[in-house]
């Protein structure tokens, strides 16, 4: 391999590494009232690091994501999202109590490396303290990140996720436990695609789940050789 090659080979490799390195999440209350504006900002970057992406700096379609909020009884809504410096802010007002379901499922135009690149944020937010369509997240194709929902969490208090892709587990998975603090660490999934652990700190915490599917084919007219899938969910702890 020539000098030229070896460098173009090497940047190619930090490029992959970087962009898959980077998530995209959603931060919003994790409580409503119905008939009060609900406020949604997403973002993108390293969320330890507290590195949030100028929107100007969005790689590739990523600025393309769509957002949806669903409603208790399964009714799905657009939510437009707008600009705003390094983040985009959507609003919506839930109409009826019960949790509803922030989500995102965006594919990375461009393939890099032979990687496609697919990405998935959740919220939740439970309107008049009613958990009626807890269970809708579990219905969405592609990859979900579960916790448990009925308790809050508190610092010191096992913690329980959960991964499922199109319903089921995945092979190989991973959850990485980010924390207002700035630790992170990443725990491998067990056959049944779950991870325990306890958060230390109080203050807003993202879980970030991964796995690599093998699959191949064409992506926008280029080749890819597997499939990179993270998604993420943020978690609000108490003392």
């Amino acid at each position: 391999m020539t000098l030229k090659k070896y460098l173009f080979a090497a940047i190619l490799l930090l490029s992959v590494h970087m962009l898959s390195a980077h998530a995209l999440w959603l931060e919003t209350n994790t409580t409503g009232k119905i008939g009060q504006a609900q406020e949604v900002n997403v973002f993108l970057g390293e969320f330890a690091d507290n590195q949030r992406d100028s929107v100007q700096h969005w790689f590739s379609n990523m600025k393309e994501f769509t957002l949806y909020a669903i409603a208790p009884d399964g009714s799905k809504k657009k939510l437009d999202c707008v600009a705003n410096g390094n983040h985009f802010k959507a609003m919506f007002t839930p109409e009826v109590a019960g949790t509803y379901t922030l989500s995102i499922d965006h594919t990375v135009k461009d393939v890099y490396g032979g990687l496609k690149i697919r990405y998935y944020a959740l919220g939740l937010v439970t309107v008049n303290k009613s958990l009626n369509g807890i269970n809708n997240v579990k219905e969405h194709t592609g990859l979900v990140l579960l916790t448990a929902a009925d308790k809050a969490h508190k610092i010191n208090t096992p913690e329980n996720v959960h991964l499922l892709y199109n319903k089921t587990n995945p092979a190989d998975a991973a959850v990485t436990v980010q924390s207002p603090s700035g630790w992170a660490k990443k725990f491998k999934a067990d056959e049944k695609g779950a991870v325990a652990f306890s958060p230390f700190w109080p203050g807003r915490y993202m879980l970030e789940g991964t796995f690599s599917e093998k699959e191949s084919g064409k992506h926008e007219g280029s080749d890819y050789t597997s499939v990179w899938h993270c998604v993420t969910y943020c978690m609000d702890v108490a003392k």
